[in-house]
Parts: C-alpha cells; structure tokens; sequence
C-alpha cells in the first residue's frame, strides 16, 4: 500500500453545491501519497451523491446524526493515515501547488507545523468571485512563538499544515464554535513543536458566501468564544511557569479587547473579566486594543469602570433613538 504524504480533511453540512469545488482542488495538487478525508455531517441535501461521483479518489464517512464540525474533524483524523495533516471546510479551495510545497518545507526544516498565507474572498449568489474582494494576508512570522501569540499571531483553518504524530492526540473542542480554529492552533502551537512560516504563497483562498457559515454569529458570542480561547492559553502558560508579568500585561490587553462588547451584552462576564484584567495587570489602562483615542483618555482620567459605564449609557441611547425612528 503507498504510503499517505498527506490526509486532507473535510467536514461538510449540506454544501452539496460548494463542496466538489473543494474536493477538486484537493486532487489538483501534485503530490505522491494524497488522502482526502470528507466526513458528511449528517447532511440533508444532495451532498451523498457529490460523494459518490469520487468513488475511491476519497474517503467518505457518512454520520448518521449530526455530530458537529469539530467532532466530524476529529473523526477525520482518527481516520487518517498520513504524515501530515491538513484541514479544509467544505466552501473554501486549496491553492494548487501548495501542499507540495508546505510539504516540501515540512520535511526540509523537520518542522511540526508550517504555517501559510491565505487569501479571502467574497462569493456571490452563483458561487461567483465578487470583483475587488480578493485579498492576500502574508504568513506570520510565530518567534518567539509565546509572544506571536499573546500579539495574535496565528492562521485560519488551512492555512496550517501539521505533522500527524505531533497533533494525533489533540481534539478539536465543541466549545468554541466561533473562534474554533484559533483555539485548536493556539494550542496545537503552544505544544512546543517547530513551527516554520512559509515565506511566500498563499495555501488556501477561504471564501465568504451568502449561505450559512459557523462564523455567523453574534458580536456577544464572539467575545465570549474570545475569552474562552484566552483562558486556553493563559491556564498553558500558567501551568508551564511562562506567564511572566509582561506577558500578564499583554494579556490584560488582550482581554479587554471584547470587554466593550460584554458591558453591552453580558453583565456578568463583564465584572469578572474586568476582575481578570485587574489581577493580571493592577495599573492597567488600555493601550493597544482600544481604537478610540477618547476611550483610552478617559480611561486614564476616570478609570475603566466608569469609562466603559458611560460608553454603555451612550450605546443604550443610541438604541432607543435607532429603535424610536
């Protein structure tokens, strides 16, 4: 049996009309030893017949009851059988030429991980590019990779190319859905392994489209999929003895980038994250994730609490002005 250089994996959920496209550009690639793993979600479209056209060119494995992205991703991996390991949604398309490539440095530099750049762009109705929506994001560079982190630093579901027996007993977590690819490489890189930036190329366009997406969600539960995720990460430095006090500082930062968020929506995360920000970070005023120069003057004039009081007093009355017109 040939051996498998790569196990591409695919959840899907009723992307009948998207996912072929998806499968194609993961059969372009010019690469010995290709698997591509596509676990059907328990679709109720047409999505087992798009299946069936491949035959033996993919490994389908249909569920019978919804599982869920992230469990349908660690499906896929318990299935795979090679060195390396790349995940791809069912809407988005693999560059051709890229996992040669990603391979190609993988193997050169031993790395555990390679990160790539990717590109995004917006579909129309007919699956259609929309003209002037492309846009190329460059690989970021992960050294020191703590740091890369705490500044954000990280890459979007196929932009990572990673090695099996590195990852092979990592788990993509239910909770967060949003935010759910930042959490699995967050801590797929906090491991410790060797992580090489690719320094030119993209490996994936992810494509945004009018049909339903799992990052169709509410600006409160995006703070609260961010908060979760950086729980993730300061509990590893935590137990690892990393956290030092400039880092606690950034950290700080980093939590109160959706705290403004959290004053609107949800009282209760709001005091505690606040707490949080104050035992990470006693002095702390907000500096590099707040984009309102009034807000970050006030916040040193009058403190966080009564800023962000009066910034949720303004917003309650924008909204009943919008909701009065």
């Amino acid at each position: 049996m040939m051996s498998v250089t790569v196990s591409v994996i695919i959840p899907t959920f009723n992307r009948a009309r998207l996912l072929g496209e998806a499968i194609d550009s993961c059969l372009r690639q010019d690469i010995e030893g290709l698997e591509v793993i596509v676990v059907d979600d328990a679709s109720a479209d047409v999505t087992g017949a798009v299946l069936e056209r491949y035959g033996d060119q993919i490994v389908a494995i249909r569920v019978p009851e919804k599982i869920g992205v992230n469990e349908a991703r660690n499906l896929g991996i318990n299935a795979a059988r090679g060195e390396f390991l790349k995940f791809l949604d069912s809407d988005d398309v693999l560059v051709d030429g890229a996992l040669a490539e990603e391979v190609r440095i993988a193997q050169e530099h031993r790395a555990d991980i390679v990160v790539s750049g990717w590109g995004e762009v917006h579909l129309d109705t007919g699956g259609n590019a929309v003209p002037g929506t492309r846009r190329e994001f460059p690989a970021p560079t992960m050294e020191p990779l703590v740091d890369a982190i705490l500044a954000g630093r990280a890459v979007p579901t196929g932009a990572g190319l990673y090695r099996r027996i590195y990852v092979c007993n990592l788990r993509w977590e239910h909770e967060p859905e949003k935010l759910d690819d930042w959490n699995w490489f967050c801590r797929a890189a906090l491991r410790n392994g060797r992580i090489v930036s690719r320094a030119r190329g993209i490996a994936y366009w992810w494509r945004h489209h009018p049909g339903p997406r799992i990052t169709d969600v509410s600006l409160h539960a995006n703070a609260v999929a961010h908060h979760h995720v950086l729980g993730k990460i300061e509990a590893i430095l935590e137990q690892r003895g990393e956290l030092t006090a400039k880092r606690s500082r950034r950290l700080a930062q980093y939590y109160y980038k959706e705290l403004r968020v959290l004053k609107r929506f949800d009282a209760e995360r709001f005091e505690w994250a606040l707490r949080h920000i104050f035992e990470l970070d006693p002095e702390f005023v907000p500096v590099d994730e707040e984009h309102s120069t009034a807000i970050r003057l006030l916040s040193r004039a009058l403190g966080v609490r009564r800023t962000l009081a009066l910034y949720g007093a303004a917003k309650a009355v924008e909204a009943r002005f919008r909701g009065s017109a």
